[in-house]
C-alpha cells in the first residue's frame, strides 16, 4: 500500500487551484471543495470522516492521524466508529505541553506578588486531575472536558476556575491569543471559544435532559443559527427594544413552516427567513395564539445559565453559529456563501445579489435539514 503520495511543497498550489480528492494514500486525503477551502478526510471502507481543516492541520498532522488509524484497524478496531465517538487517535503535543506554552507567556503579565499564587493554583487544580493533561490536544472534546470538571462539585469555585483555565489554554493553543482577563471570576468581560461542532450533538442530548424553557430555546437557537436576541427579544429599562419571536411569526412558504424574522429585530437590517426543520417544530410544541413568544424566557442571560448547566463551561451561547460553519466547511459540500446565508450572513456581491434575488429558501432548508439531524445524531 502507498502512502504519502502527496508532496508538502505542492499541497498549498493544490489548495488555491485544483478542487476534489486527492490521495496521500493508506486512506488519507486532500478534499478541496473549491479553491482556498480544504480539508484532510479519512476514507474507511464506503466511509468518509474529516480528519480537520486543512488550514489548521498540517499534511505531517493529518498524517500521524491517519496512521493512529490504521493501526487500530490492524487491531480489529473501527476508525469510523472511533472518529464518531471521538475517541484519541492524534499524535503530537499534548495539553501539557500546551500549557507550559501558556503559562510561558501568561504568567509574565502577573504582577511580582501575584504570580508565585497563580501558578500555584494552576499546579493544584490540574494535579487533581493526572489523567487529562497527558491526552493529546487533537483528541480533547467536550466529554473529555466535562470529565475533568466532574474532579470538582458543580457551583463551586474550583470547577469555574479549572472550565476557564481550560478554554484559555486550548484558545492559545489554536490561535495564539491570551484571554485579556487574568480573574476567572471576570471571564465573562471575554468573549469565550465556540464549542467545536463535534461535540454539539453530546451537549444537545444533554440539554434534552433539562427540563426548563430556556434548555429548549437554546436548542432551538442551536438548529437555527439565530442570536440570542432574535430569537427571544431584548429588553432595555423594562421595554421591548427588539421583540421575541410568537407564533404570529411562524407562517408557511410553498406549503412548509419558516420563522420570519424582520428586519427591526436582526443584526444585518435585513428580513430574515428560518426554514424550520422536523427538529426545531418538535422543539415549539402546541401551536399558541399569535402574540404569544414562542420560547417565554424572561432573562437574557437564562440561555448562558444553561449553557454552564449542560457543562459548557467556556463556550458562549453566540458561539454556536461558528459551531454551525464548522461543520459546514468541513462536513459538507455547500458552498460558503450558501452556509452563511442559513446564518443571516449575506457575502455576496451586490452584483451577486443582483443577478440572485431570491433568498435560496429550499436551498437553505436542505442544509438546515442536514444540520439538524447531525445535531440529533
Amino acid at each position: 500500500m502507498a502512502i504519502h503520495k502527496l508532496k508538502p511543497t505542492e499541497v498549498a498550489d493544490l489548495i488555491d487551484n485544483v478542487p476534489g480528492r486527492h490521495a496521500d494514500g493508506g486512506g488519507l486525503y486532500l478534499q478541496i471543495a473549491r479553491p482556498g477551502q480544504a480539508s484532510w478526510v479519512y476514507r474507511h471502507r464506503e466511509k468518509w470522516r474529516s480528519l480537520g481543516p486543512a488550514d489548521e492541520c498540517s499534511i505531517e498532522e493529518a498524517r500521524d492521524r491517519a496512521d493512529a488509524l490504521r493501526r487500530a484497524k490492524r487491531e480489529g478496531k473501527c476508525p469510523i466508529q472511533m472518529l464518531d465517538a471521538g475517541s484519541p487517535v492524534a499524535t503530537g503535543k499534548t495539553f501539557a505541553d500546551a500549557m507550559a506554552d501558556y503559562l510561558k507567556a501568561k504568567s509574565p503579565l502577573w504582577s511580582d506578588s501575584n504570580r508565585d499564587r497563580e501558578l500555584r493554583r494552576y499546579e493544584y487544580l490540574f494535579g487533581q486531575i493526572p489523567e487529562f493533561t497527558p491526552l493529546p490536544l487533537a483528541s480533547i472534546d467536550q466529554d473529555a472536558k466535562n470529565k475533568a470538571l466532574g474532579a470538582f462539585e458543580v457551583g463551586k469555585k474550583a470547577r469555574t476556575d479549572l472550565g476557564y483555565y481550560i478554554a484559555a489554554i486550548l484558545r492559545y493553543a489554536e490561535e495564539g491569543k491570551l484571554l485579556r482577563v487574568t480573574d476567572a471570576a471576570k471571564a465573562k468581560a471575554e468573549p469565550h471559544p465556540s464549542m467545536p461542532y463535534k461535540d454539539v450533538p453530546s451537549f444537545y442530548k444533554r440539554l434534552g435532559e433539562i427540563d426548563a424553557v430556556a434548555a429548549r430555546a437554546l436548542q432551538f437557537m442551536i438548529l437555527s443559527g439565530l442570536r440570542t436576541s432574535e430569537l427571544i427579544g431584548k429588553r432595555e429599562r423594562g421595554k421591548w427594544t427588539k421583540r421575541p419571536a410568537t407564533w404570529g411569526d411562524v407562517t408557511e412558504e410553498g406549503g412548509k413552516l419558516v420563522l420570519f424574522r424582520p428586519g427591526k429585530v436582526m443584526k444585518a437590517k435585513k428580513d430574515h427567513t428560518v426554514p424550520l426543520t422536523a427538529a426545531m417544530i418538535k422543539l415549539l410544541g402546541k401551536r399558541g395564539k399569535p402574540d404569544v413568544a414562542l420560547f417565554e424566557v424572561t432573562r437574557d442571560d437564562a440561555m448562558l445559565d444553561t449553557l454552564r448547566k449542560g457543562d459548557g463551561n467556556g463556550y458562549d451561547v453566540h458561539g454556536f453559529r461558528a459551531s454551525f460553519n464548522g461543520w459546514g466547511d468541513n462536513e459538507t459540500n455547500y458552498p460558503k456563501w450558501l452556509t452563511q446565508l442559513c446564518i443571516a450572513h449575506d457575502t455576496r456581491s451586490a452584483t451577486e445579489r443582483a443577478y440572485s434575488r431570491t433568498d435560496v429558501l429550499e436551498r437553505r432548508r436542505e442544509i438546515m435539514t442536514a444540520w439538524s439531524d447531525y445535531v440529533n445524531s
